[in-house]
C-alpha cells in the first residue's frame, strides 16, 4: 500500500503496521491511523504520519534520548485500552515541536504517546508526574 506523506513524499507501507488511536490525538480526535516512519537511517527521529490527511505529521523520539531517567507509571485505564500484557509491549514516544534549530527545538515529556507494539493500539496521556510540555532537545536546557 503506497501513501504521500507530509516529509517523505510517496512511501510504501505494510498494512499491519499502521498504527490505530482509539480516540485520535487531542486537537486531532478524527485522526484515528498513523504509521510511524523514520526520518532517516541513523536518525532518533521518526515520523507519525496521518493516513487519513496527507499534511498531517508529527516527528516523534523516545524520550529518553533527552532525560535518560525518564520514568511513568501508566494506569490502569490505559493498559486496559491498549490491552497491555506485559512492559515489553510497550513503547514510548514523545512528540517534538521543532523550531529553527534543532537546539531551540523542543519535546513534550508531559503528554507521551504509548504504544502496544505488538497490537499496534497507542494513545497519547497526560502525566501527572512534573515534566515539562517543551522540554529543549539540548540536554539539560528546560522551558516550561
Amino acid at each position: 500500500m503506497k501513501i504521500t506523506t507530509a516529509y517523505l513524499g510517496e512511501v510504501e507501507i505494510n498494512p499491519s503496521e499502521i498504527i490505530q488511536f482509539e480516540h485520535g490525538l487531542p486537537g486531532f480526535e478524527e485522526e484515528k491511523e498513523f504509521i510511524q516512519l523514520p526520518l532517516s537511517e541513523e536518525s532518533v527521529f521518526q515520523v507519525l504520519q496521518s493516513l487519513n490527511t496527507q499534511g498531517l505529521a508529527f516527528i516523534i523520539t523516545t524520550p529518553y534520548t533527552t532525560v535518560a531517567d525518564y520514568s511513568i507509571e501508566l494506569d490502569e485505564s490505559v493498559t486496559k485500552a491498549l490491552d497491555i500484557k506485559s512492559n515489553k509491549e510497550v513503547a514510548v514516544f514523545a512528540i517534538v515541536s521543532l523550531k529553527e534549530t534543532l537546539e531551540a527545538s523542543t519535546v513534550n515529556l508531559k503528554a507521551p504517546i504509548i504504544l502496544n507494539m505488538e497490537n499496534k493500539k497507542a494513545k497519547q496521556i497526560i502525566l501527572q508526574e512534573d515534566y515539562a510540555i517543551r522540554h529543549r532537545l539540548a540536554v539539560g536546557n528546560k522551558e516550561g
